[in-house]
């Protein structure tokens, strides 16, 4: 113990007696393990976001569709109602429809986009009714010419927000469908998002039969997918019986023509999303790591140079070649976990402060910070061999030699 203890005192010395250049030397491992640590811990902190947001719904989606290239059935209206009441465990099914169109109120016309589907759209979270009612399963039945608009919407529209009962005339190219207004749901950011340009869009929700019969399509023959609705704690049930449900319905079993996409897995692409945007940043900040590394390397081999006298003169006192290496790679050691104690402090910094701002929790994960100073150590032994080597193979008398 008492020879490591002088060999980290040597190193230490050296360091102290270049100051500038040490620094120097560590900056690159500062910067690095900085950026690295930053990305980790705001990354935990976005994934816990994303999960702790996942988890306050209790409204979750199945999708359903059909391979028409196994079968040339769709899902009805009839076929529809039917696997609704053999599901127990979900609240319906609905197809989906986009449509854009031109809006007239009492004030002027704007864009609009309608999300169309069944009355089970009215369990989606942000679907909150201020005023009014959402559409019902007799609107939908019936294709009744009938809409909810958001708040945003009503006010563009009609100038004050409860507009129930008011007429808006929705326009694509030569078709215009009077919609009577029965209900107005609380904003969401996509709809403060859609109105703030300058030729701002509106949004709504309308029966899926609505739009069907104002384009004069056929409902029988339209859809081949849907989405399920339900509450998250039936999503293993739902999710092991609505493939066999719908075969079984629409007479198609055993051909898998039915395919099943859970909102799971759409939790699971996101977090694996997460990862690798996690990691290719990552990679591109450990480069600074490389760098710092390549610097600590050439600064040590400079040092080595500079000290090439002392080198011999403490080999021809009997110094051995152990004892040089040692002394040479502690220094290169010490750097480097200076460098990643700071690099720790500013990316703690830098990612609480980042976290604070966009309202992420901060997280810090034990094994990141160990693995971050082992790095940052292991880089110091590994850019360090090379000096080290070339300091304890000096021949003595070449070295007393040196200028």
């Amino acid at each position: 113990m008492g020879a490591v203890g002088e060999y980290i005192k040597s190193a230490i010395a050296s360091i102290k007696n270049n100051k500038g250049r040490s620094f120097l030397t560590m900056l690159g491992i500062i910067i690095g393990i900085w950026a690295v640590l930053t990305v980790l811990v705001i990354g935990d902190g976005l994934r816990a976001e994303a999960g702790g947001q996942m988890e306050s719904l209790d409204v979750v989606t199945i999708n359903a569709s059909l391979d028409v290239t196994k079968t040339d059935k769709y899902f009805t209206p009839d076929y529809m109602r039917t696997i609704e009441q053999d599901m127990s465990c979900i609240y319906g099914i609905t197809p989906s429809i986009s449509w854009w169109g031109t809006a007239t109120g009492k004030k002027r016309a704007y864009d609009i986009y309608f999300s169309a589907g069944s009355e089970v759209l009215a369990k989606k979270g942000d679907n909150k009714i201020l005023y009014g009612r959402y559409f019902t399963e007799d609107d939908v039945d019936d294709s009744n010419y009938v809409c909810v608009i958001s708040q945003t919407a009503a006010r563009y529209l009609f100038g004050y927000e409860n507009a129930v009962g008011e007429t808006v005339d929705v326009s694509d190219a030569d078709m215009t469908v009077e919609f009577t207004v029965v209900g107005i749901r609380e904003d969401t950011s996509r709809d403060k998002d859609y109105a703030k340009n300058d030729s701002p869009a509106l949004l709504g929700d309308v029966p899926y039969t609505a739009v069907a019969r104002a384009y004069n399509k056929d409902v029988n023959a339209l859809f081949t997918e849907v989405t399920a609705y339900l509450h998250k704690d039936n999503k293993e049930e739902a999710n092991s019986k609505l493939r066999s449900v719908i075969e079984n319905v629409l007479d198609i079993r055993g051909d898998g023509a039915v395919k099943i996409k859970s909102s799971s897995g759409m939790d699971a692409t996101a977090d694996t999303i997460l990862n690798v945007v996690t990691v290719v940043v990552t990679l591109i900040a450990s480069i600074s790591l490389l760098v710092g590394g390549i610097g600590v390397m050439n600064i040590m081999t400079v040092s080595v140079t500079e000290r090439t006298r002392e080198i011999g003169i403490r080999k021809s006192l009997g110094a051995r070649t152990g004892s040089i290496l040692t002394q040479f790679l502690a220094e290169a050691s010490i750097l480097t976990f200076l460098g990643g104690i700071i690099g720790i402090i500013l990316g703690l910094s830098t990612a609480k402060i980042a976290c604070s701002l966009v309202g992420f929790s901060f997280i810090v994960n034990p094994v990141s910070m160990i693995v971050v100073v082992a790095i940052s150590t292991g880089i110091g032994l590994f850019f360090g061999i090379y000096p080290a080597r070339r300091a304890a193979k000096l021949d003595p008398i070449e070295a007393l030699r040196s200028e």
